[in-house]
């Protein structure tokens, strides 16, 4: 009688059992046992403390943009037609909802942050008992990854990769089949998987390599059966099956191979399924609002040619090189570490599944990263959860490794752990290292009140200078009456949503028309918004110069020079009102 056909509905996880010999285990259980407690209860700590730094961070440039397109959409606006951006639309819905539930402070953002980061944790817990057998490492590698979440500070934290990050988190441990170590798992049935593919789907939503979780996921489903395939094939030729088929079995041959075959192609249709939905839904909003052209222009003309800028005079060797050296030692000291210890001891039999899983949808992410080429901060940020789990899975090994040899040999790891901690930090950009930062922001929270001159210097960067932006807006506000539309020329498109005055154009900041690829026709576009909408005052920004994103070292000042419409347009109509640190205002004449 034939074998069944093995269930691929279910990620290979086997059941988790020890290979250690039971002496062992028995002389280390004691020790492990207390340490492990206080390690569980010390991540929880860190997880709190750091998710109550993070409810403290205020917006960078890039989460102005997002508010402000949220902005639109909840006023029936639709984003790229009548807000431009061009990051997907995904993390337009994110903001919108944090707006719609909080109001328009900039700590609405961080709470649905927060909430996500915490649900995150548990899912971890929780993904990590059922690949690994003890639900405690998975509460480290939540500590670990809320770790690096909140040293990436304010500037690279609420961006499209840190929500990607956690559905990607929730999609895996929807796929994932119940029963802790030792019980029999059951089978996860088509919801849950077309449940996985849709949560894949939202996070492409937000950044479309993070679809390609579902792909290595269907791969894991599609591998026990093809397996199983490809050892029938070979055992049957071995034993000159092909004999017997023509005695009589050619039918229940083909059947049983039919049946593998539909149990590797099951699971991956389930799963594509589950991601076309939320893709579906998007585009029916898009087409129903009038808006699909807007989205394809933006999304498949205008990114691509952004995308390219990085991708001069680069190799796709060096390029990969750069995107895998910097993941896996740029960011974090205590995950470098936990990755050496993996690969140092080794996943156990039962773990490997595991392992390769989140490990295929790190690989997948990465390809993204240098797919895009800018490597900033925060495009690693969907990857870190992911990372935390295998690091975490190292560190445990250590930990356990060391507590057969000793307390001494736990005192060395501990102290290790901490100094690869201070060595290397996802704090980047910043003047100050993230200890002081968090002095600060615990200062501020003890104080009770709200200091906006620290909170302002926390959130500055580089050129972007909160207090000068509120003060900017302080001064619109002023002087412009309520619903008089405002227009910034330059890249600080939150003195609209500081202001709360209405921008006169889509184009909430000026990169459109600054670069080389889009210019003419994007500057023809704004000529027309300010002549349809004429504002009442134009904020004309200095030192916003960023060659990675316009192509050019020019700033908003200076490439006035260039642009005799809206030269003209200033000169003519408006006049010279105040300056306000790299910001010059003028008001109609």
């Amino acid at each position: 009688m034939r074998d069944a056909a093995p269930d691929a509905t279910a990620v290979p996880f086997p059941r988790a059992t020890s290979s250690e010999p039971a002496s062992e285990r028995l002389a280390a259980g004691p020790a492990r046992g207390a340490g492990a407690q206080a390690i569980g209860a010390i991540s929880v700590g860190v997880i709190a403390f750091l998710l109550l730094q993070i409810l403290t961070y205020g917006y960078g440039r890039d989460q102005g943009i997002y508010a402000m397109v949220a902005r639109a959409v909840l006023d029936g606006g639709m984003p790229y037609r009548d807000a431009f951006d061009f990051k997907p639309p995904g993390i337009f819905l994110i903001y919108a909802l944090a707006r719609a539930l909080f109001g328009p402070a900039q700590w609405g953002i961080r709470v649905l942050e927060v909430v996500g980061l915490a649900g995150m944790c548990f899912a971890m817990a929780s993904l990590a008992g059922r690949a690994f057998g003890d639900r405690r490492i998975g509460i480290v590698a939540a500590a670990l990854a809320v770790l690096v979440h909140a040293q990436l500070d304010f500037w690279h934290t609420a961006q499209p990769e840190s929500f990607g990050g956690m559905l990607t988190v929730f999609a895996l441990l929807a796929a994932t089949p119940r029963g802790g170590a030792g019980a029999p798992r059951p089978a996860t049935g088509a919801a849950a998987l077309v449940a996985s593919g849709a949560l894949f789907g939202a996070a492409g939503l937000l950044k479309p390599p993070l679809a390609g979780g579902g792909v290595v996921l269907a791969a894991a489903l599609a591998a026990p059966a093809l397996a199983e395939l490809a050892r029938r094939l070979l055992r049957g030729a071995a034993r000159g099956e092909e004999r017997r088929a023509l005695e009589g079995e050619p039918a229940r041959a083909a059947a049983s191979t039919l049946a593998l075959l539909w149990a590797a192609l099951r699971p991956a249709l389930l799963v594509a399924l589950g991601g076309v939905l939320p893709v579906l839904a998007c585009v029916a909003w898009f087409a129903a609002a009038g808006a699909l052209g807007d989205l394809w222009e933006v999304l498949f003309v205008f990114t691509p040619h952004y995308t390219a800028l990085g991708w001069r005079d680069a190799g796709v060797l060096e390029m990969a090189w750069h995107g895998v050296s910097e993941w896996l030692v740029r960011y974090s000291g205590p995950l470098a570490l936990g990755l050496f210890c993996l690969l140092a001891l080794h996943p156990e039999r039962r773990e490997r599944a595991g392992v390769a899983l989140l490990a295929g949808v790190i690989a997948m992410h990465l390809v993204g990263v240098v797919m895009q080429a800018k490597f900033f901060p925060y495009h690693y940020g969907a990857t870190w959860p992911l990372t935390a789990m295998l690091a975490a899975l190292g560190l445990w090994k250590a930990w356990e490794r060391c507590a057969r040899l000793g307390a001494k040999a736990l005192a060395a790891l501990v102290a290790v752990l901490v100094a690869a901690g201070f060595a290397r930090s996802a704090t980047k950009d910043v003047a100050d290292d993230y200890v002081e930062r968090c002095a600060e922001r615990l200062a501020l929270l003890a104080g009770g009140a709200r200091d906006l001159g620290r909170l302002d210097r926390l959130a500055s960067v580089a050129d972007v200078n909160a207090a000068a932006n509120r003060a900017v807006a302080a001064w619109l506000s002023e002087r412009v009456a309520p619903g008089r539309p405002v227009f910034v020329w330059g890249f600080e498109p939150v003195i609209y949503d500081l202001a709360d005055r209405p921008p006169a154009t889509r184009y909430l900041y000026n990169v459109p028309q600054r670069a080389a690829w889009a210019r003419q026709e994007a500057r023809d576009a704004l000529m027309r918004d300010l002549a349809a909408s004429p504002p009442a005052a134009i904020v004309v920004e200095r030192r916003d110069v960023f060659p990675s994103v316009t192509g050019d070292a020019l700033d908003s000042r200076d490439t006035l020079d260039g642009f005799p419409a809206l030269a003209g347009l200033i000169e003519e109509r408006y006049e010279l009102a105040v300056l306000i640190e790299d910001f010059e205002i003028y008001l109609e004449r």
